[in-house]
């Protein structure tokens, strides 16, 4: 019993709940509302306030009580005044038909409005709409009373605020299109009006008349003429349903006009600057009883075409044409969406060098990134252009945008020489110069820019350079110009006489793979061209600073992108190690003492397993400090020998450049002061980085004690 009584209060929980849906869905409040259906898309923020409601199927069913609750919950919006705006799909409104659940969200905006967004969802497709109030114009809210009751203006319909603001030239030819009774009757429209300077590029007169094909062309006579149609579809393009105030106005929106056109919005600067399909508006927020009004300084200009048809149908850009047509780029200057794109003319492309136009012609990777670099992805206007600014083009790259005092627009070095060239899915300027980006030019010649010329140098003598200019998706370590200055003079000498050895140390610098700075990982091991040996990588991060190092030469500049691959400036030259560690250690005799005590401890083969591995590698000088006969009783205990020496030895890869961040083994061992790199021992690196194929080696001066192991060092 308790339970059926718990499912019955639950039911009329639901019927209640259900009820107020309705009171807040809108129905029942009879005539007296100016209702406006906009076809766009409302891009907004998320409201504030959310009421969240879920309306079944049968929610228009209400029980007799719900008509109480509901006047008790009506807000604002339900009184008189309060135009509505309708948008999306009809099928997710509460009346709409057919079954299915619907989700609501109620809530207030940043304008003062209050707006409805219903989601449905019939189990086969889902289904969204929007319906926004807000006070009639002319009308504004009084707080405790519902609705605008307050009548803050006496206005005119549309065709007579376009009188009083001076529009008589639009007013003229919505005569003529006999479009007076749409502008003067009870729909809700916002109509961009033109100023009458903007008219002048409209014929004067209008062809009425075409029964009598001599009387056309008698009429026309030699002034172009406009006929009826085309002068009302003009007009049209201008006009879009429903109100479209300048808060409501959004970047990027396309709205459908009552014309054969649509208007492309771009706001900039916080809205200080408003265009619509690039013509600047100058007025905004001219209110009508019908509507409202914008004014802008021209005529809206057709988009019918891509950006691509319109680059293809002008004689001036037949090279661009060639180009785009040896990449798969038409078909993105040829989708849907927005972007800017600077065209470069056939003159633009003359003052390349035919050598390097030849060359990124014959390259399809240099060629799409050349290209790519005079697209952005979004759409910017010339009037936008108010001073300098900064854009990146869709290759990655920046682009300088400046109006300069003469009030001439400049991309880089190149000029703007006819701008706003609308099509549907951008806008196209044409530009007097070609725009070459560094991910345009090959690797080889990146070097020369990112501050390696030394280098490019080098790799001619070692006859390298058509070898790097064919790789694909290489990446270069290269030593700076001071780097290389920084070499022993008889070193270069001896690298330079002989081109093979030179080449095998260069070749050194080169990973067969495409490494950015977001692929360096810490502890990442990069082939390298030619050679079997691998480079290593450290990451460290030191405070807001993060330290990328290969092979312990610090990378300065990152990133140095080319067409077929990537720079990365580091301050040291690497030589390609050809010994382990193990051999470097027995090759050299001062660490004679130290390899005898890794023989007795046999761990002298641990030495020559693949790495990474870091040891800190006493010198002679530095085991005799430990007095002989507690020297001889160590390397007798061969426990204690192997517990000492394993103690120097790290399964990293530490570089004296990088000792900043410590972790594991390596906290316990070393740290820097702000001096020298010394261990909780005392011991002083006394010699940096010297690399075997498995590791690397730091010499100290003194020998690491390790907990439990007591000796005078």
């Amino acid at each position: 019993m308790k339970k059926a009584v718990t499912i019955a209060w639950v039911l009329l929980a639901l019927c209640a709940l259900l009820a107020t849906t309705d009171a807040r869905s809108g129905r029942g409040r009879g005539g007296g509302r100016r209702r406006a259906l906009a076809d766009r898309s409302w891009r907004s923020s998320r409201p504030r306030n959310y009421i969240h409601d879920i309306v079944l199927p049968w929610s228009q069913w209400k029980p007799w009580w719900s008509h109480r609750w509901a006047r008790d919950r009506a807000g604002w919006w339900t009184g008189p005044n309060v135009c509505e705006t309708k948008e999306g799909d009809p099928q997710a409104l509460p009346d709409g038909e057919g079954f299915m659940l619907k989700i609501k969200e109620c809530g207030s905006g940043e304008d003062g409005s209050y707006r409805c967004t219903y989601r449905a969802d019939d189990f086969q497709q889902k289904y969204t709409a929007t319906v926004t109030y807000r006070c009639c114009a002319g009308y504004a809210r009084q707080q405790g009373k519902p609705g605008c009751p307050l009548k803050v203006a006496e206005l005119k319909n549309l065709l007579d605020t376009a009188r009083g603001l001076g529009l008589s030239e639009f007013v003229s030819y919505a005569g003529k299109a006999k479009l007076e009774g749409a502008l003067t009757g009870m729909n809700n429209f916002t109509v961009f009006a033109p100023t009458d300077g903007a008219f002048q590029s409209i014929p004067t007169r209008v062809i009425t008349d075409f029964d009598s094909p001599s009387k056309r062309a008698t009429q026309r006579g030699d002034t172009p003429a406009l006929t009826l149609d085309q002068l009302k579809d003009t007009l049209l393009s201008h006009v879009v349903s429903g109100w479209l105030t300048a808060n409501n106005i959004r970047d990027e929106e396309i709205l459908r006009t009552l014309g054969p056109g649509e208007i492309r919005t771009t706001a900039y600067s916080n809205k200080k600057i408003v265009n619509a399909n690039c013509v600047k508006v100058v007025l905004s927020d001219q209110l009508a009883s019908n509507g409202v009004i914008h004014v802008v300084d021209g005529i809206l200009p057709n988009t019918k075409k891509s950006v691509l048809e319109i680059i293809s149908q002008d004689s001036r850009f037949t090279t661009l044409k060639t180009a785009l047509g040896q990449t798969d780029l038409p078909s993105v200057l040829d989708s849907d969406g927005q972007m800017t794109v600077f065209a470069p003319t056939d003159s633009a492309f003359d003052n390349v060098p035919q050598e390097t136009l030849n060359r990124l012609l014959a390259d399809r990777r240099c060629l799409k990134n050349l290209l790519l670099h005079h697209v952005i992805p979004h759409t910017i206007c010339a009037d936008a252009v108010t001073g300098k600014h900064r854009a990146v083009s869709m290759v990655g790259e920046d682009l300088k945008v400046e109006r300069d005092s003469d009030d001439k627009i400049f991309v880089n070095t190149a000029q703007v020489i006819q701008g706003n060239v609308l099509g549907y899915n951008g806008v196209v300027h044409v530009i007097d110069n070609v725009l070459v980006p560094s991910k345009a030019q090959n690797i080889v010649d990146v070097l020369a820019a990112s501050g390696a010329s030394r280098l490019v140098e080098l790799i001619e003598i070692a006859g390298l350079t058509d070898t790097l200019r064919s790789q694909d998706n290489i990446t270069i370590f290269a030593p700076s110009d001071q780097a290389i200055e920084e070499l022993p003079e008889e070193t270069v000498k001896a690298l330079t006489s002989n081109p093979g050895a030179l080449a095998e140390v260069l070749q050194y610098h080169v990973v067969p793979q495409a490494a950015f700075a977001k692929d360096l990982k810490n502890g990442a091991m990069l082939p390298t061209l030619g050679s079997s040996n691998k480079l290593h990588i450290s990451v460290k991060d030191w405070f807001f600073h993060t330290m990328v190092n290969v092979q312990c030469a610090r990378v300065v500049k990152a990133d140095q992108g080319g067409c077929n691959g990537v720079v990365h400036v580091i301050n040291k030259v690497l030589a390609p190690p050809t010994q382990t560690l193990a051999d470097v250690l027995e090759g050299n005799e001062t660490f004679s003492i130290l390899v005898k005590a890794l023989r007795r401890a046999d761990l002298i083969t641990a030495l020559q397993a693949d790495g990474p591995l870091t040891i800190f590698a006493p010198t002679n000088e530095a085991f005799k400090r430990i007095a002989d006969d507690t020297l001889d009783n160590l390397l007798e205990n061969t426990e204690a020998l192997i517990k000492v020496l394993k103690h120097h030895v790290v399964e990293d890869f530490l570089c004296c450049d990088s000792c900043f961040s410590r972790r594991g083994k390596f906290r316990q061992v070393f740290r820097r002061s702000p001096f020298s790199y010394s261990s909780h021992d005392g011991a002083s690196v006394t010699s940096c980085d010297t690399f075997g194929t498995n590791g690397v080696i730091q010499v100290i001066d003194r020998v690491l004690r390790p907990p439990g192991i007591h000796f005078d060092n």
